[in-house]
């Protein structure tokens, strides 16, 4: 009897998924994981003689299976009842925080280092500065876990400085978000920091290039109605967590266009308002991260600018932008011609590099300088 049982069980749950891949359809992108997902793959006798059709459908019943998003959740939730405190890099920490885990780095970073500093020594007419910011371990070590131990990130900036010696003048953002660690500057579901930890840094950045930075009272700050579930939940997803409140910062006196060559298309904001509605909010800056924008401004400043970035910087650039009726924003990770060559063709004289540690620790992206 309980042989049949079983077999009865073994039955309906195959029967269950096999006619959800059937009925269902597939799904392009899980909102969820925030990546795209794996798609039926063509049959042909070559492709399943030689393995690839069975590697690829694999992958396809694995990225479709009927409630793949509940089953992650319900993983999450069982790993956290047996006491892991980690999953796939992502900390459950205290007050409701999801915490990215940084560790010391390895010789990347003094890679991208010699690389950015061959940079400045063939520009040597350029004037560079860098804004690096830490994590949030680095400023909420407390909300760790008990027993989880992060790499100093404080060690990490002072080998950024000095491996980048009189070559960069290097701005570190660790000293102003602690002075403002009680209010809300990194999201608990992302790793990015928010539009407010971000407006911190700008000041940060004005002050090294002598500039008088927008007072915040003078923005406008617009508040999502939808709450935002960034890339540490879509690694960690758990069932009752609480999601984040997303900000835009626009400056009544500020006048924007934004062209976007890789695309052939221009803008008059540097928010793509069509991510609102969507999980990845934090794309609604720039519409997330893209080889090259040229923004253009009323600001008086003629001088041009190139901003060498990654995603911490998008929701920094709208309030740069007010500073430089110029600025050209090139991200290395899509952008891989040549960047002396670019300079010198739209006359830049100023560079400013906007990075977090844990990209400049182990992103491979700064040969292309």
């Amino acid at each position: 009897m309980r042989d049949k049982v079983e077999i009865i069980v073994f039955v309906i749950v195959l029967s269950f998924f096999g006619l959800g891949y059937l009925f269902f359809g597939q799904r392009e992108f899980s909102e969820l994981e925030n990546h795209y997902l794996s798609l039926c793959p063509e049959f042909s006798w070559e492709s399943f003689l030689d393995g690839d059709y069975t590697k690829k459908f694999d992958e396809y019943t694995a990225d479709q299976i009927l409630g793949k998003d509940v089953f992650v959740k319900m993983n999450v939730a069982m790993n956290r009842s047996c006491g892991i405190s980690e999953i796939n890099d992502v900390y459950f920490g205290k007050e409701d925080r999801l915490i990215q885990d940084y560790q010391k780095p390895d010789s990347v970073l003094d890679e991208n280092l010699t690389y950015i500093r061959r940079f400045a020594e063939e520009n040597p007419e350029t004037d560079m500065t860098m804004l690096i910011i830490p994590n949030s371990s680095q400023i909420y070590p407390e909300l760790l876990p008990t027993f989880a131990r992060t790499y100093d990130q404080a060690e990490v900036i002072r080998r950024i400085r000095s491996g980048l010696g009189n070559s960069v003048a290097v701005l570190d953002a660790t000293d102003i978000l602690l002075a403002h660690k009680e209010e809300a500057i990194y999201y608990k579901t992302d790793h990015h920091w928010t539009t407010l930890g971000a407006y911190y840094g700008y000041t940060e950045l004005c002050e090294g290039l002598g500039l008088t930075p927008v007072a915040r009272e003078e923005y406008d700050i617009l508040t999502l109605s939808d709450p935002f579930y960034g890339s540490l939940y879509s690694k960690a997803p758990a069932f009752r967590q609480e999601g984040d409140t997303l900000d835009l910062y626009y400056n009544p006196a500020g006048a924007y266009e934004v062209q976007y060559p890789s695309e052939s298309r221009t803008a008059d904001s540097m928010y793509d308002m069509n991510y609102a509605g969507r999980k990845d909010k934090y794309a609604i800056f720039f519409g997330g991260n893209v080889p090259l924008a040229r923004i253009t401004s009323n600001s008086s400043n003629t001088e041009k600018v190139l901003i060498l970035k990654d995603s911490y910087a998008n929701c920094l650039v709208p309030m740069l932008a007010d500073h430089y009726s110029e600025i050209h924003m090139m991200d290395l990770r899509y952008y891989h011609e040549d960047v002396g060559d670019y300079m010198k063709e739209n006359g830049i004289k100023t560079v400013i590099f906007i990075h977090n540690v844990d990209f400049i620790s182990t992103d491979n992206n700064f040969l292309w300088l």
